[in-house]
């Protein structure tokens, strides 16, 4: 297993980052490399370089289901955790058999688009099309993709249960299957090195192309069954491969979380360097052009660090609204 080290060299103006924080290294869990959490975790790490003393170890896991619980019991320090993973693993339910009830959220630091796509020369030109399709499912090692797809069929009115399922056991390995043309559509988020592959090796075929979601307010009430969630149209840009014309997919949120007993002065800080961080943040990674400091309190029904509370109340973002 890779292991990338960030190594935190510059001072903090506020003086919060201790000696102590300085000599113990703290481990940032994350998902697969070229996944869009690690580059995510990679950029939040190179961030905190600019204004913490600490060493942070970034350390890629099979996917957020596997490293929450042990950010649930302090053998990590941090992780990105999606919407559907920090609701679900704190309340323990779906694919969480144990409520992770030491889970604190310390800001939402970016969206993703999520969406289904297919070859871009396909037949399929709506969700609709896909009754009677071959599509990845079962996500063991990442079961949020489950949540994912299933709001994104339903946003049509659909289920699995109107397409052919191929197991898999990842998002990541579904569009993987896509490029080698072993089912007729997958599902991932816009932007990850994986829809790049994809739009490669299916360079004959046009590249890919994301279908639209529905957005009516009956497919956004269906898709809130699944997950706190909505709509959005998404442009042509370089950074969106698969996105060939302006599309509908769903948007959600991603947290930059901890557990209860970490040090308050320090993700007090770290969220304060993660509000004002954003331009740093985004020559890292495109994904954080979604990143709305103001809307970095989102209330999901999963509890905030005292640090990140304190932080967000000298600023005026307390308390979090409702997405």
């Amino acid at each position: 297993m890779k292991v990338l080290h960030v190594v935190i060299a510059a001072a903090v103006a506020s003086g919060l980052a201790t000696a102590a924080h300085a000599q113990q290294v703290r481990v940032l869990a994350a998902n697969p490399q070229g996944s869009i959490f690690y580059a995510g975790s990679v950029a939040i790490g190179k961030l905190i370089d600019d204004r913490l003393k600490m060493q942070v170890r970034v350390q890629p896991m099979a996917g957020s289901s596997t490293y929450i619980p042990l950010l649930d019991r302090g053998e990590v320090e941090f992780g990105l955790t999606n919407v559907d993973d920090a609701v679900s693993s704190y309340k323990g339910i779906g694919s969480f058999r144990q409520a992770n009830k030491n889970l604190r959220l310390i800001g939402a630091v970016f969206q993703l688009n999520f969406g289904i796509l297919v070859p871009n020369d396909s037949a399929i030109k709506t969700l609709k099309d896909l009754k009677g399709k071959t599509l990845p499912w079962g996500y063991n090692a990442q079961v949020t993709g489950r949540v994912l797809q299933a709001a994104a069929l339903a946003s049509a009115g659909m289920t699995m249960d109107d397409v052919k399922p191929v197991p898999t056991q990842s998002l990541f390995s579904g569009v993987d299957m896509l490029g080698d043309g072993k089912v007729e559509a997958a599902a991932l988020a816009i932007g990850t090195a994986q829809v790049q592959r994809a739009n490669v090796s299916l360079a004959s075929r046009g590249g890919v192309r994301f279908l639209n979601v529905e957005s009516s307010p009956e497919a956004v009430a269906r898709i809130r069954k699944h997950l706190p969630a909505r709509p959005v149209l998404v442009q042509p840009a370089p950074h969106a491969i698969g996105i060939v014309a302006p599309t509908t997919v769903i948007e959600y949120s991603v947290f930059f979380s901890t557990h209860a007993k970490m040090d308050d002065d320090l993700v007090y800080s770290i969220a304060k360097a993660i509000h004002g961080g954003r331009d740093d943040m985004m020559k890292q990674h495109p994904v954080f052009r979604s990143f709305r400091p103001a809307s970095m309190t989102e209330e999901i029904g999963v509890p905030w660090h005292p640090g990140a509370i304190k932080f967000y109340k000298e600023i005026g973002q307390w308390p979090p609204k409702t997405s």
